[in-house]
């Protein structure tokens, strides 16, 4: 990393956020480089463990309060978004309001460079109960018609021991029975948080990473219900004991009582979409980039399970 850069970062106190910014302060312990300046726009007061990194305390939705401090930012990494279980218009509001407000404020303050952290969910064929794969899709739109020198990584399932898709699984492997949707059948292709942030920070050296849409995945694909096999293998869990569940007309369902009953429901229709649709990536080059060297699904395993 060069001393010249500044990078402006949404997002950076979640699970992707974290581990790029323990690559970028690892890069600098291991190879004597220089760390960038990292401004970190977060709603709450936070510590950083790094000097050059400071806090931008305000909301992503109240650019008033922060769109002044991207001048001299030679970078923008977007990663903020809202997941989970929220209504679409929740959706609507962070994950494209929200990007559009920072694009804005990047073309304002002069910034060249802009990465957006999308996700695989953009590229379902079908998304018509998926708010958030549709607020991503249409955030996407945005960041290319932006005019930035605009890159768009979309991850499929991203894995850490603080990625509530790790605990939710992690749970669910530890059950007699493991409840999968739609039989267990759609293909993933996980990759660990660290290896995605690896791949953001070659993006960060590399300026020849531009204008284009990058999957990104481990070096596995397998079904649902294999990994969950695997998965409860290793917590010595018998690897046939699933319990198939249907997907698409859970989705129906789940679509249809939303709209009475939206606050009393565990999950929504659109949480189910990636039990149901395949989650895997197509070779690009940064991906190419980083294949050999990511950690496999054992190899994660390994890591996600070292302290249970």
């Amino acid at each position: 990393m060069t001393s010249t850069k500044k990078i402006f970062m949404t997002g950076a106190t979640g699970v992707v956020g974290r581990a790029l910014l323990s690559r970028l302060a690892g890069d600098k312990r291991s190879a004597g480089k220089n760390m960038p300046q990292v401004l970190v726009l977060s709603r709450n007061v936070s510590a950083a463990s790094e000097p050059a990194v400071k806090f931008v305390t305000a909301r992503l939705g109240e650019p008033e309060n922060w769109r002044h401090t991207l001048q001299g930012c030679t970078e923008v990494v977007h990663m903020a978004a809202q997941t989970g279980k929220a209504r679409p218009a929740q959706f609507e509001r962070v994950n494209v309001e929200g990007t559009r407000h920072v694009l804005e404020a990047a073309r304002a303050a002069g910034v060249k460079r802009f990465l957006f952290v999308s996700s695989i969910a953009a590229t379902y064929p079908e998304l018509t109960h998926y708010p958030y794969g549709r607020s991503k899709r249409d955030a996407e739109q945005l960041v290319r018609e932006s005019g930035l020198e605009w890159a768009i990584v979309r991850p499929t399932i991203v894995l850490s021991r603080r990625a509530a898709i790790w605990h939710s699984l992690h749970g669910a492997a530890g059950l007699p029975l493991t409840p999968v949707f739609g039989g267990g059948r759609a293909r993933i292709q996980p990759i660990h948080a660290e290896d995605l942030a690896e791949c953001m920070a070659t993006w960060i050296d590399e300026p020849q990473f531009t204008r284009e849409a990058y999957d990104l995945g481990g070096p596995e694909a397998l079904t649902f219900g294999d990994f969950l096999g695997r998965l409860r293998a290793r917590k010595k869990r018998s690897p046939g004991a699933l319990l198939p569940l249907p997907g698409k007309s859970a989705i129906a369902a789940l679509a249809l009582l939303e709209k009475f009953a939206f606050p009393l429901l565990p999950l929504t229709a659109g949480q189910l979409y990636a039990f149901v649709h395949d989650s895997t990536v197509k070779p690009n080059a940064l991906l190419e980039r980083h294949a050999a060297k990511m950690k496999n699904i054992e190899q994660m395993l390994d890591d996600l399970l070292k302290y249970d």
